[in-house]
C-alpha cells in the first residue's frame, strides 16, 4: 500500500474478508505476532494518526486507510467488503455486475482501470480471487478482465504471480527514451545480402548509414522514424507530441553493424505515389536523424489454476528468472511451489502454521509438500532439504523479504494499470535461504522478547537479532533509499540495545523539499525545510521507539574539515556501513574508509527502474572502487562552444553558463576582495596573468571591475534596488547580444556558409550546423511563428538573467527578489535596445596577438585601478548553487531560455522546462518501488555480514524492474597482487609498525626507526650464508607526497631523525607548487635577493589536513623496495604506522 500511495495512484480500496470461515483460515495463515514489518508499520500508523488500535489484532483496516492518506493526501482510500467485490465480478444482485449501478461499481473497484493485488493470502484464496477477476470480463460489458497480482512470503521464501487477463497490451516495454541517431545517408538495397528478410517483390528496401562515430540502438523488428530539423509552430513546444512528418515509418530487417542496418518502408505509412528513389532523395534532403519507435505488444496470460497445472511443462513460459543460480534449478522450483501449496493445506486442516521446533509439525508438512509436488521427489535429498528449510521459517515474516516482495507487487500492479513496462510472466520465485545455513531459529515464546523483531528471531535466531540490536551501523544518506533502509532497520530491531552500544549513526546534509514527499516515506509536509537526517530520526521512532539514532548533518568526503567522522569514529564508532548515496565520489570515499578500517559495506543505488546492490566483505571481496563504472562520456568542448547538434548539448551549455555567471563569477569577487584592496594593482594583475593567461586575465579583470562597482553601493539606500534592477537589465541585454548575435556573427565570419574544410568538403555539413543570428522583433512579419518563439525566449532570457544577476548583489534576506524584474520590464528593454544592444557599450578588452605580457599586465592594472578604492567597500556577493527542484528560484528557467535560444540558433528543436530540468539536473525520476527493492536487498546482505557468511553466500544484485530483469551474483574475490619474493596480497592486507609509548612521548616514530622495523619484518628466515640479502627500501610516500627516496636521502641524518608525523606535516606544507598564490618562482627569487623573508601561506585545505593529523590513529604509507637479487622494484602492501594513544591502560 505504501509503495502504491507514493507512486501516485488515484485510489486504493481495502477489501475486508467478511466470510467467517475464510477469515479464520486467513488468520491461521498469517501469524501477526511474527510479522515484523507489519508491526513496525502499525506502530508508525498509530503514532502518526493517534488512533487507538491494537496493531496485532483484526480490524485494523481503518488505521491502514488513514495512514495511506497521510502518505498521499490526494489519494482516495476506502474500505469495502470482499463479498461486494465477488458479487460484482459474478454479476450477482447488489454487486452491480452486468450493467448495475455504475457509481457502486466504481466505489468497489476504486477506478475505471482497476487492478487486484492479493497480499499474503493462501493459494486456495488466490484461486478464488483470480477466477473472480477473470469472470468480471463477461459481466462488465467491457470484455476486459481485472488484472490480478498476488505476493506472499514465508520466512526467507517469496512468490509473486501475475495474470493480466487473456490478452494484455504493453505500450512501452522499457520506459527508456529512444535515442536520436544522426543520419549520414540512405541508399537502395541492391545486393542479395542487404535484401535478406525482405520479400522478393518488395522494392522499398534500403540501407541506412549512421553519421561517422554515431552508433544506433535498433534491433531486428524495430520500427524507426526519421526526424527533420526544427520546425516552428505556435504549439511546437507545449504539446510534447511528435510533429507529423511525411517521411514515413520503416521496419528494421537486419542489423549489419553498429553504424549500418537495412529497413523496409511500411506500406501503411508510405506515400504510394513516391518511388523508392524519390523517397531516398527526400530522406537524405530533409532528415537529420532517426530514432526507434515503440510499438505496442500483446501478451497472453493464463489463469492461476492453469499456471499451477502447467508449472512443470517445459513448453510453457510461466516462470521469470530471478537468481541466475537458483531460478533454473528445477528441483528448487518444484519444492518451493509445493511448499506454498502445502502451507495452504496445513493452515486449512490444522488452523495454524507448522512450528519449526515441533517434530510432528515438520513431519506432517513434509508429507503434505511431497503430495503437492508434481513428480516423484521421495528420494531427492535436495528436494527434502528445501522443504525442511521452508517449514523451519514459514511461520515468520522477515522485514526485508516482506519489503522486497511488497515493492515487486506494487510495481506489477502499476504495470497492469498503465501498460508501462513488461510484466512478470507469470511466477517469480525468490529466496535467500543462504541466511538459514548459519542461523539457529527459536520458538515462538523465545522470539517475542526481541525488541520488535520476533519474526526475524524465530527464523534466523535470537543471537543474530541481538547482535544486530547491538551493532553500531552507519547509514549514509536519508533520501529515498535511506528512508527505506531506516524503515527496514527499525523493523529488524537494529540499534535497540543501547546498553550494548547499539545505535544507528545517520548523516545527510540535505534539507527536505516539497518534491521529496512523493518518494521518501518518512517525510511529511510539516518537515519541508528540515534536515533530512533530523526528520528521519524523529520518524523512525514512530516505527520503533527503542531504536537509538544519532543524527548528523555533516558531509562525508576527503574535503570535509574536522567533524565527527575522524579516525577514532571509523576505528571504534561504527561496525558496518550502509550507503544510500547518489554520487560516485562520496561512494568511493566511503569505500576507501571501509577498506582502510576493514569494515563491511553495503552500497545501493537506483536509476529509474534500474537498481544495484554491492556488498563489500572485509578481507574477502573486491571493493566498490575495484570495479567502479566508467564516467559518462563528456560532450567535447568544441561541440558545446561552436557546433551543437542535439538539445542535450545546448542544455549543458546553458548549465555551464549558469555556473560561470552566477556562481564562479561572484566567488571570484569574494575570493579577491582583500588582495586587490591591500596590494598594488600591478602585482595583482601579474598574478592574474600567471594564473589565467592573457585573454582570461583581461576578461576576469573586466568582470571584477563591473562587479566591484555594482556591489560597492550602499545596499541600505532607498534607490539601491532600482539601481540594481536597471543595471542588471542592461547587463542581461549585453549578454544576449554577446551570445546570440555577436558570437554567431564572429563564427560565420570565420567560417562562411560556403566555406570548405582542409579536405575540400563543405565545412557546414554532418554534425556541424550553420548557426543564424537571432534578433528581437516585436512587429514580426513573414515567418511570424518562428519570430514569436524567438521573442518569447529572449524575454525569458533577459528577465531570468537580470533577476539572477540582481540577486547576486541584493542582500541575501531581500524579500520578493524574484518579482523585481517582470516580463514587461524585459520586453520593454528589448524593444528599446534589441539583441543588438543598440546604445549600450558592448566593447571588450582583448589583447593584440603580439602584445607583450607586461603591457597586458599594465592594461589589466589600469583597468583595475579605477576599482581599487571601490573594493574596500564591497559587500560579499551571493553565489548561486544550481537547484533544480525549486521552481521559484529561476535557475531552470534561465537554463531553459539560454538553451532554447542556442537551439534556435542551430536549428535544433527547443524543449520545455521539464525536459531541461531532467537533462540539466541529470535527473532520472526516482521510483519508490526500485528504492524499496534495493533497500530490502541491502538489509538482507547486512544480515549475512553479521553472520560472517562466506563470500559464496553473499549476493551482489543488478535489477531492472521494467524489463523485468534480475541478476544475483556472488561478489568477486579481492584481486591478489604479487609482491616481494613472490608473496601475494590484496587490498585488505597491511604491514603494521606500532609506535611505542616512548616514541609517542617524543613526537612519534622517527624515520630511522621506521626503516629499521620495516627491514626487520622483511628479513628472511634463512640462516648464515643461505639467507638472501635484506631488501633496499627505495621510496616511502604518503598519499601524493614523497617522504623518502634512497637515491636522494641516503645518509641524510637530519631527515632520518625526523618523526614520521613531522615528515608528513612538512610534506603537506611544501606540497603547494605556488606557495604565495599567483607569484612565479622567478618573482620569489627576486624577493629573496631583496632580503625578503619567505613566508609560507597555507591554503585552507592544507590547514585542515594538518589540523587533522593530530587526530589520526594511524598513517598508511606506500613503500617500494628493491629486490637485491633481481634489482626490480616491488610495491609492498600498505605499511600502517599505528600511533600511540594512551587509553589509560598503557596500550596503543
Amino acid at each position: 500500500g505504501k509503495n502504491l500511495a507514493l507512486s501516485g495512484v488515484g485510489s486504493v480500496v481495502l477489501l475486508v474478508d467478511d466470510n467467517p470461515e475464510s477469515r479464520s483460515v486467513h488468520s491461521a495463515y498469517h501469524y501477526a505476532k511474527l510479522d515484523d514489518l507489519g508491526r513496525a508499520y502499525g506502530n508508525a500508523a498509530v503514532a502518526e494518526t493517534g488512533m487507538d488500535i491494537d496493531v496485532e489484532a483484526e480490524g485494523e483496516e481503518e488505521l491502514v486507510a488513514e495512514y495511506l492518506r497521510r502518505l498521499n493526501p490526494s489519494l482516495r482510500v476506502s474500505v469495502r467488503k470482499r463479498s461486494e467485490f465477488m458479487s460484482l465480478c459474478f454479476g450477482e444482485a447488489g454487486g452491480s455486475g452486468g450493467g448495475g449501478d455504475d457509481g457502486n461499481q466504481e466505489d468497489i473497484l476504486g477506478s475505471t482501470n482497476p487492478v487486484f493485488l492479493s497480499i499474503d493470502r493462501p493459494q486456495s484464496t488466490q484461486l478464488v480471487l483470480n477466477d473472480a477477476c477473470r469472470r468480471y470480463s463477461s459481466v462488465s460489458g467491457e470484455g476486459r478482465a481485472i488484472p490480478f497480482v498476488s505476493v506472499e512470503t514465508a520466512g526467507v521464501f517469496a512468490r509473486t504471480f501475475c495474470d493480466f487477463g487473456p490478452t494484455f497490451t504493453v505500450v512501452d516495454e522499457d520506459g527508456e527514451t529512444p535515442k536520436e541517431t544522426l543520419l549520414d545517408r540512405m541508399e537502395l538495397a541492391t545486393s542479395e545480402e542487404d535484401r535478406k528478410g525482405a520479400k522478393d517483390d518488395d522494392e522499398d528496401v534500403f540501407v541506412v548509414h549512421c553519421l561517422e562515430d554515431e552508433r544506433h540502438e535498433v534491433s531486428k523488428g524495430d520500427h524507426i522514424v526519421f526526424q527533420k530539423g526544427a520546425e516552428f509552430s505556435s504549439d511546437s513546444e507545449e504539446d510534447g507530441d511528435e510533429q507529423d512528418n511525411d517521411l514515413g515509418r520503416c521496419e528494421v530487417l537486419r542489423v549489419k553493424k553498429p553504424t549500418q542496418f537495412t529497413v523496409r518502408r511500411i506500406a501503411s505509412d508510405a506515400d504510394t505515389a513516391t518511388s523508392a528513389e524519390e523517397y531516398i532523395h527526400k530522406v537524405d534532403h530533409d532528415a537529420l536523424s532517426f530514432s526507434r519507435v515503440k510499438v505496442p505488444r500483446e501478451i497472453e496470460f493464463v489463469s492461476l489454476w492453469k499456471a499451477l497445472e502447467g508449472q512443470t511443462d517445459a513448453n510453457k513460459d510461466l516462470f521469470a528468472a530471478s537468481d541466475l543460480e537458483k531460478s533454473f534449478d528445477m528441483t528448487r522450483r518444484s519444492a518451493v511451489m509445493a511448499c506454498f501449496s502445502a502451507l495452504d493445506s496445513y493452515a486449512h486442516e490444522y488452523g495454524k502454521l507448522p512450528a519449526a521446533l515441533v517434530a510432528d509439525d515438520v513431519s506432517i508438512f513434509k508429507k503434505m509438500a511431497m503430495q503437492a509436488a508434481r513428480g516423484d521427489h521421495g528420494s531427492d535429498k535436495a528436494f527434502s532439504t528445501i522443504i525442511k528449510c521452508f517449514c523451519r521459517c514459514s511461520k515468520a515474516k522477515i522485514a526485508p523479504v516482506q519489503a522486497l516482495c511488497g515493492a515487486l507487487g506494487a510495481q506489477e500492479a502499476l504495470k497492469a494499470a498503465s501498460g508501462l513496462y513488461n510484466p512478470i510472466k507469470q511466477f517469480l520465485l525468490y529466496d535467500c535461504d543462504e541466511l538459514l545455513q548459519k542461523a539457529k531459529g527459536c520458538g515462538d515464546e523465545d522470539a517475542k522478547g526481541c525488541q520488535g523483531a520476533a519474526g526475524q528471531a524465530y527464523a534466523l535466531g535470537k543471537s543474530l537479532t541481538k547482535k544486530l540490536a547491538s551493532q553500531k551501523l552507519f547509514v549514509v544518506g536519508s533520501g529515498a533509499i535511506g528512508c527505506e533502509i531506516l524503515k527496514n532497520l527499525s523493523a529488524m530491531a537494529a540499534g535497540t540495545r543501547a546498553s550494548k552500544g547499539g545505535k544507528i549513526v545517520l548523516t545527510d546534509m540535505d534539507t527536505i523539499e516539497k518534491s521529496n514527499l512523493s518518494r521518501q516515506l518518512l517525510f511529511r509536509d510539516v518537515d519541508v525545510g528540515k534536515f533530512k537526517s533530523a526528520a528521519a530520526q524523529e520518524a523512525i521512532h514512530r516505527f520503533n521507539p527503542r531504536v537509538r539514532i544519532e543524527a548528523h548533518t555533516s558531509k562525508v568526503g576527503d574535503d570535509v574539515e574536522g567533524g565527527a567522522f575522524d579516525d577514532a569514529f571509523w576505528s571504534e564508532g561504527i561496525d558496518t556501513i550502509l550507503n544510500a548515496l547518489d554520487n560516485v565520489d562520496a561512494r568511493l570515499y566511503m569505500d576507501s574508509q571501509c577498506v582502510a578500517h576493514r569494515k563491511g559495506l553495503v552500497d545501493a543505488g537506483t536509476l529509474g527502474a534500474k537498481g544495484n546492490v554491492q556488498v563489500v566483505v572485509p578481507g574477502q571481496s573486491e571493493s566498490y572502487g575495484s570495479s567502479v563504472d566508467p564516467p559518462e562520456p563528456a560532450i567535447p568542448v568544441c561541440t558545446l562552444k561552436n557546433f551543437p547538434y542535439e538539445i542535450s548539448h545546448t542544455i549543458q551549455w546553458g548549465r555551464d553558463l549558469f555556473d560561470g555567471l552566477f556562481n564562479k563569477r561572484p566567488c571570484q569577487v569574494n575570493d579577491n576582495i582583500d588582495d586587490l584592496a591591500s596590494g598594488s594593482s600591478l602585482d595583482f594583475a601579474r598574478r592574474l596573468l600567471h594564473n589565467l593567461g592573457d585573454d582570461a586575465a583581461l576578461e576576469a579583470a573586466e568582470e571584477m571591475g563591473q562587479d566591484y562597482l555594482a556591489s560597492s553601493n550602499d545596499r541600505n539606500s532607498a534607490e539601491f534596488a532600482e539601481t540594481v534592477k536597471s543595471t542588471s537589465i542592461g547587463w542581461a541585454i549585453r549578454l544576449a547580444h554577446k551570445l546570440f548575435n555577436k558570437s554567431v556573427e564572429d563564427l560565420l565570419r570565420q567560417h562562411p556558409l560556403d566555406s570548405v574544410d582542409e579536405d575540400g568538403e563543405p565545412f557546414w555539413t554532418g554534425t556541424r550546423r550553420a548557426p543564424k543570428v537571432l534578433s528581437f522583433n516585436s512587429d514580426a512579419s513573414g515567418d511570424a511563428a518562428e519570430q514569436t518563439i524567438i521573442n518569447d525566449h529572449l524575454v525569458d532570457f533577459v528577465r531570468t538573467a537580470a533577476r539572477l544577476r540582481a540577486e547576486v548583489f541584493l542582500p541575501s534576506d531581500a524579500k520578493n527578489a524574484g518579482d523585481l524584474i517582470s516580463i514587461e520590464d524585459a520586453t520593454n528593454a528589448l524593444s528599446v535596445y534589441g539583441v543588438e544592444a543598440k546604445g549600450l557599450d558592448t566593447s571588450e578588452q582583448l589583447p593584440d596577438d603580439n602584445e607583450e605580457s607586461e603591457n597586458v599586465a599594465s592594461r589589466v592594472a589600469e583597468f583595475l585601478d579605477g576599482n581599487k578604492d571601490w573594493s574596500r567597500h564591497v559587500h560579499p556577493l551571493n553565489p548561486a548553487e544550481f537547484e533544480k527542484d525549486d521552481d521559484g528560484n529561476g535557475h531552470v528557467a534561465f537554463v531553459a531560455a539560454a538553451s532554447n535560444l542556442r537551439a534556435l540558433c542551430y536549428g535544433i528543436k527547443p524543449v520545455d522546462a521539464m525536459e531541461t530540468r531532467r537533462v540539466a539536473g541529470r535527473i532520472v525520476p526516482a521510483m519508490i518501488t526500485t528504492t524499496a527493492f534495493v533497500s530490502a536487498l541491502s538489509c538482507i546482505e547486512l544480515l549475512k555480514l553479521l553472520q560472517k557468511a562466506p563470500l559464496t553466500l553473499h549476493r551482489n544484485a543488478f535489477v531492472n524492474l521494467a524489463l523485468p530483469f534480475f541478476a544475483f551474483t556472488c561478489p568477486i574475490p579481492a584481486e591478489e597482487v604479487e609482491g616481494y619474493r613472490g608473496e601475494t596480497h590484496t587490498i585488505w592486507d597491511r604491514m603494521v609498525v606500532k609506535e611505542s609509548k616512548k616514541s609517542g612521548s617524543r613526537g612519534g616514530v622517527k624515520l630511522s626507526r621506521f626503516l629499521k622495523d620495516l627491514r626487520k619484518q622483511l628479513a628472511s628466515d634463512g640462516d648464515g650464508d643461505d639467507a638472501p640479502p635484506a631488501p633496499e627500501i627505495a621510496t616511502i610516500s604518503y598519499g601524493p607526497y614523497m617522504l623518502y627516496a634512497n637515491f636522494l636521502h641516503d645518509g641524510d641524518e637530519d631527515l632520518l631523525r625526523q618523526p614520521m608525523a613531522q615528515l608528513v606535516q612538512d610534506a603537506i606544507i611544501s606540497g603547494d607548487d605556488i606557495d604565495d598564490g599567483f607569484m612565479s618562482d622567478d618573482e620569489e627569487d627576486e624577493e629573496d635577493e631583496e632580503g625578503g623573508a619567505e613566508v609560507v601561506e597555507l591554503t585552507k585545505e592544507q590547514e585542515a589536513e594538518i589540523e587533522q593529523l593530530e587526530r589520526r590513529v594511524f598513517f598508511d604509507f606506500s613503500v617500494i623496495v628493491e629486490d637485491p637479487e633481481t634489482g626490480e622494484e616491488v610495491e609492498l602492501p600498505p605499511v600502517r604506522l599505528v600511533r600511540f594513544k594512551d587509553d589509560g591502560r598503557g596500550d596503543p
